[in-house]
């Protein structure tokens, strides 16, 4: 729950760079299981969190012009 909290409060910008530096510490051959699981963990709440942020700005980009996205 303290993740969530804490993820919530990042822009895209720096869920991304928490991301990189997640995929950085799982990469070192010596991190322990317990720390796999909890970068495991809150990379995948960082990354649903990136899902929701781009969700919304997508969203406010069709309301502000419907016919941007149709592409033909």
């Amino acid at each position: 729950e303290t993740f969530k909290k804490d993820i919530k409060k990042l822009s895209y910008e720096e869920s991304i760079c928490e991301l990189e530096t997640i995929l950085k510490n799982v990469q070192d051959e010596n991190i322990s299981l317990d720390k796999i699981q909890i970068n495991y963990i809150k990379g995948h709440l960082l990354l649903k969190h990136c899902e929701e942020l781009l969700e919304f700005v997508e969203q406010e980009i069709k309301e502000i012009n419907p016919e941007f996205l149709n592409i033909e």
